[in-house]
């Protein structure tokens, strides 16, 4: 798994360092890119919504979950995320059960707070009324994400019907 933490000096140094290094081992075993025979084109793409506020807006009156990708445009990790799992068919078919929203933290610090993201990419999974079910954190593998998404699916169910 990789991700990118922003820089933020106001916390410990020591534990961002320490965090940075863990992160560096981390990223030095990841696995390679899957298969990408199965890249989705075109219209098949994820429909995103780059509007935070209207995405959720949306998912409330649909009635859907919400997938949040919060990324940067200069994360290495994030980019790979794109190119390997959210490319391939399978990832955009199970998207359409959700309300996919991305935020671009450089640029929305106060959603990224609100959010609790320390590090991107971070994918976040909500019910329509905002509370999260679910997490993932870094560029991780297909299967993973497809896991992740469909576990949301069943929490969100479990949480609908409370």
């Amino acid at each position: 798994m990789l991700s990118c933490r922003p820089l933020d000096f106001a916390r410990g140094k020591r534990w961002g360092l320490i965090a940075a290094m863990l992160a560096t081992i981390a990223g030095c075993r990841a696995q390679p890119p899957e298969k990408p025979q199965t890249k989705a084109t075109g219209e098949a793409a994820i429909a995103w919504n780059y509007d935070y506020a209207d995405g959720m807006a949306k998912a409330k009156e649909a009635g859907k979950p919400v997938m949040v990708d919060v990324f940067s445009s200069t994360c290495l990790p994030c980019k790979i995320l794109d190119e390997t799992v959210f490319s391939r068919a399978d990832v955009v078919e199970a998207s359409k059960a959700f309300m996919t929203v991305r935020v671009d933290g450089d640029k929305n610090p106060d959603t990224t707070r609100k959010l609790r993201v320390s590090g991107y990419p971070t994918v976040l999974f909500l019910t329509p009324e905002g509370q999260e079910i679910g997490r993932s954190l870094g560029a991780v593998p297909y299967q993973d994400m497809l896991d992740s998404m469909e576990g949301a699916k069943r929490r969100a169910v479990e949480e609908s019907k409370r």
